[in-house]
């Protein structure tokens, strides 16, 4: 009997190796395999063909695999296989808890968006971080602190310098978001109420940033003939507190100071030489997109809208402002017609104005198309609630002399947008299909290796996204792949509200959430948090 017992332990001892053999032969290596892929890394180095596997949303295996050993494998034979697009410079904060699926930004390839851009951004990110991870989204985000956020919880709008006791709080505000886990601090100096700033406050606050290996990115104080001085502030700042300077859009938005781009590069390089980390992004266009308040002067709004309301009533007032205005948007060295480059994008009060020009909506008043015409009307739009406009301030030559500085990356400066709601800058549908369409494949200003490394492992290097922008084995699988031949844009100005052509597969931390073109549905995304995260 005892010989039996021991028979019967051998045996179902036997099975159970067996079964266990076979349950680790069943169980398939690759969660995801890509075959036949032409593989751009994103480090700015040639492409090489090769297929790569995908295990718990990370790269695993990059080489010859046997598509047997995956629960999926897609054929990406012709295709480009790149990292996910980082967006380094977006508004996505805004709508990003109620509209998960981003489908503007992931029709584009961006598997990464970053909000919290131009000094606004969601308070306090403890909330808004745990709302999104709460419900999904399709995308990865990560945040920054905006400073004009930040002056407002304390300052509203005062002009004024903050009092010691102002800059604590501002300080203990800017800490608790670090701590929250944003990726740095932003400023938007031309938007209220950062415009009331000095450089010193901002020097201050940056100060915090600077504990917790974060990043200053900033809208500068001017985009025109003070530029440089703008672009030297910046660097204080970050060279001050030994921390990296992002400049947003960069761009010569003035047509004095076209085809001077001296103006941009000899203060960062000279700064780059010192060691202080400057990079730039830039979307593709000769268009800007913003609020018609920055079209007024900042002291109008002193002390909220009340007061500016009140001040439109005063004739002395007024005239300056219109003035102001006048020479804000209105003027040209080069003779431009303003008021025909001055779009309305949306406007809940006048909704029949979207997608017009000044001068059409001042012929179709029974107006005449004069500055002073113009200038009226801005007024009068920011009086009844503002708009958002498309500015057509830049020359290509300038653009392209831009896109090819090795630290410039490519940025939307866009936000999420629903299919229809207004005419919004094609930027928003557009940027990355038109940078690989048009600059790369149709003008031949950058390769296609160089315009991938500025969409990919630049934005994730300057925002020390340490795991993401490089395809390599260890690393998260953030994927984009696309035809070379046929990725392209079709957002325009007159119609913006289309999809990117030519895409096939976006991949994010490792799942589909683009297949054959089509968005699934897929939330795979995550928060991406700063090092300060407690």
């Amino acid at each position: 009997m005892r010989g039996d017992y021991k028979f019967l332990h051998f045996f179902i001892g036997l099975v159970f190796l067996l079964c266990l053999s076979n349950c680790a032969f069943l169980e398939k290596p690759y969660d995801l395999v890509i075959k036949n892929g032409i593989i751009i890394d994103g480090t700015g180095n040639p492409w090489f063909k090769s297929d790569i596997g995908l295990k718990n949303k990370k790269i695993v295996k990059i080489g010859l695999i046997n598509e047997s050993h995956a629960k999926k494998s897609i054929d990406a034979s012709n295709l480009i296989v790149s990292p996910g697009f980082i967006d380094i410079h977006t508004h996505c904060d805004r709508k990003i808890a109620e509209v998960p699926t981003v489908d503007n930004y992931i029709y584009q390839g961006v598997t990464t968006v970053i909000g919290g851009n131009c000094g606004g951004h969601p308070f306090p990110l403890k909330e808004h971080f745990k709302k999104i991870e709460d419900q999904g989204v399709s995308v990865n985000f990560g945040c920054l602190i905006g400073h004009n956020t930040i002056r407002r919880k304390v300052m509203s709008f005062k002009m004024e310098a903050p009092t010691e006791e102002e800059m604590e709080k501002m300080k203990a505000l800017v800490d608790e978001e670090m701590k929250a886990g944003a990726l740095g601090f932003s400023t938007g100096l031309s938007y209220l109420p950062g415009i009331y700033s000095e450089t010193e406050e901002l020097v201050q606050l940056a100060s915090v940033v600077s504990r917790y290996g974060g990043i200053y990115a900033t809208h500068l104080r001017d985009q025109g003939s003070h530029i440089t001085e703008a672009i030297e502030e910046a660097i204080e700042i970050g060279e001050r507190n030994k921390i990296p300077v992002q400049i947003a859009h960069i761009k010569l938005a003035d047509d004095a100071v076209w085809f001077q781009l001296e103006r941009i590069t000899g203060p960062v390089e000279e700064a780059r030489k010192r060691g202080v980390e400057v990079t730039l992004d830039q979307y593709p266009y000769t268009a800007t997109s913003s609020g018609f308040t920055s079209s007024l002067p900042s002291w109008a709004f002193e002390g909220g809208k009340e007061k500016f309301l009140e001040r439109l009533e005063d004739k002395e007032a007024f005239q300056k402002i219109k003035s102001f205005v006048i020479k804000r948007r209105l003027n040209s060295t080069k003779g431009i017609n303003k008021p025909e480059t001055i779009y309305i994008a949306r406007s809940e009060k006048f909704p029949e104005y979207e997608g017009k020009n000044l001068q059409e909506i001042l012929l179709s008043l029974g107006k005449k198309s004069t500055t002073d015409n113009a200038a009226d009307l801005i007024v009068e739009i920011e009086k009844n609630g503002g708009a958002s406009g498309v500015f057509f301030q830049m020359d290509e030559k300038d653009v392209e002399g831009l896109m090819g500085l090795p630290y410039n990356m490519h940025a939307s400066d866009g936000g999420i947008r629903i299919k229809g709601e207004g005419t919004p800058h094609p930027r928003n549908y557009g940027t990355f299909p038109r940078v690989i369409a048009h600059y790369v494949r149709e003008r031949g200003i950058i390769p296609l290796e160089e315009a991938v490394r500025k969409m990919t492992s630049l934005p994730a290097q300057t925002l020390r996204l340490n795991k993401r922008g490089i395809i390599k084995e260890g690393l998260y699988a953030d994927l984009t792949i696309f035809d070379k031949n046929l990725f392209t844009d079709k957002a325009t100005y007159p119609d913006p509200h289309q999809y990117s052509q030519g895409l096939m597969y976006v991949i994010v931390n490792g799942e589909l959430v683009v297949e054959q073109g089509k968005h699934n549905g897929g939330l795979p995304g995550m928060v991406l948090y700063g090092y300060g995260k407690d």
